[in-house]
């Protein structure tokens, strides 16, 4: 049971819960530091309410990245007995923060992350039972393997000033987005709701002194910057990063 949600600017709680053998090997759920990496290679785990597993190193790869460790707060957090996962999920979401993300990411005025998800990650009941409230707040990104679900070989803390960051970027080819990380004429650049001249200009200043750069307005005034003759590229055009 669960669903992918796609979403550029704004980001999801996802909790969803499931049956999940224990792992051979445990690790405490108060001791899943920020920065650390996670993987769950299997729906089942992802979806899980808890995740006792050891972190791994985040140039091994992996699926989720801890942003957040904070504790589960409210009258419901007082209750003895882990509650049932219809009444966590409203607490997961409110203890979930969103404002620490793009710091988290690196994000400047002109970076628009594209296709991040929040999972929250609660005590198991047996610790829960013995007093743990730690929430784990980790976040996912859009996979390029379709077949074989999302794996990461690199830390998210800071990505955004990374060629990595390609991976949650928004980019589109023909009409379709896609990550950058990915084939693509055009790619997104915040803010939107601009001119012409305003999406020139923060485009301008996202590429630095890339040349031959040609610019768009969406629909909905969103910026898009692309490359002089209709180029295909792969990654992001960000100073520095271009390929």
């Amino acid at each position: 049971m669960g669903k992918t949600v796609f979403l550029w600017g704004r980001f999801t709680v996802l909790l969803v819960a499931t049956a999940c053998a224990a792992p051979a090997t445990t690790h405490p759920s108060a001791d899943m530091p920020v920065g650390s990496c996670h993987v769950m290679s299997q729906p089942e785990e992802l979806y899980a309410l808890s995740d006792v597993r050891p972190p791994v190193p985040c140039t091994q790869p992996h699926q989720t990245e801890t942003y957040l460790v904070t504790r589960l707060t409210g009258p419901l957090a007082d209750a003895p007995v882990r509650p049932p996962h219809e009444l966590l999920v409203p607490m997961v979401t409110a203890g979930c923060d969103y404002r620490p993300i793009r710091p988290y990411l690196a994000a400047g005025p002109h970076d628009a992350q594209w296709g991040v998800s929040v999972w929250g990650k609660v005590p198991t009941p047996d610790e829960w039972a013995a007093g743990d409230r730690t929430l784990r707040c980790d976040l996912l990104v859009p996979t390029t393997h379709p077949n074989g679900g999302p794996v990461l070989t690199a830390p998210l803390r800071g990505i955004m000033n990374r060629p990595e960051s390609a991976a949650i970027r928004r980019c589109n080819l023909e009409g379709r987005d896609v990550q950058c990380s990915l084939p693509h004429e055009w790619e997104w650049v915040e803010p939107q709701g601009l001119t012409r001249n305003r999406c020139r200009a923060n485009a301008a200043m996202f590429a630095g002194r890339l040349r031959g750069l040609r610019i768009r307005l969406g629909p909905d005034r969103s910026c898009w910057v692309g490359q002089e003759h209709h180029h295909i590229t792969v990654g992001t055009l960000r100073e520095g990063m271009a390929a």
